[in-house]
C-alpha cells in the first residue's frame, strides 16, 4: 500500500508561491544563494520540491524577496493583495493592528 503525503498540495502551493516571489523580486537562483549563503543548486531544489524549508529558511526568503511571509503559508493571500490583508487586520482586529504591522516591518 502506497502512502500518499497529506501536505503535498500546500506544499507544492508553498514552492509555486516561493518561485513566483522570487521572479517578482527580480532576482535570481543565483542572487538568492548568495544572499542566503548557500549554493544555487539548494534553490532550485526548493523550487523543485526536493528540499525542506523550515521558518528560519522561509523567514530569511521573505525578507529577500520583500514579501510577508503569510503570502507564502496561506492559500488565502496572494502576493498581489497585501495591502488588502493589512484593511482586513485593521477593520476586523484593529487591537492586533499595530503588532500585525510591526511583524510585517520586522520582515523587511
Amino acid at each position: 500500500m502506497a502512502l500518499t503525503n497529506i501536505y503535498a498540495q500546500e506544499h507544492h502551493q508553498l514552492i509555486a508561491r516561493l518561485r513566483l516571489a522570487r521572479e517578482e523580486a527580480g532576482l535570481t537562483q543565483i542572487e538568492v544563494a548568495k544572499k542566503l549563503g548557500v549554493g544555487q543548486s539548494a534553490i532550485s531544489e526548493i523550487e523543485l520540491g526536493q528540499r525542506r524549508i523550515n521558518f528560519p529558511l522561509l523567514t530569511n526568503l521573505s525578507r529577500i524577496y520583500k514579501t510577508p511571509f503569510v503570502v507564502f503559508i496561506s492559500s488565502r493571500v496572494s502576493i498581489t493583495d497585501t495591502e488588502e490583508l493589512e484593511q482586513l487586520v485593521k477593520r476586523k482586529h484593529p487591537k492586533l493592528y499595530k503588532s500585525f504591522m510591526a511583524v510585517l516591518k520586522g520582515l523587511f
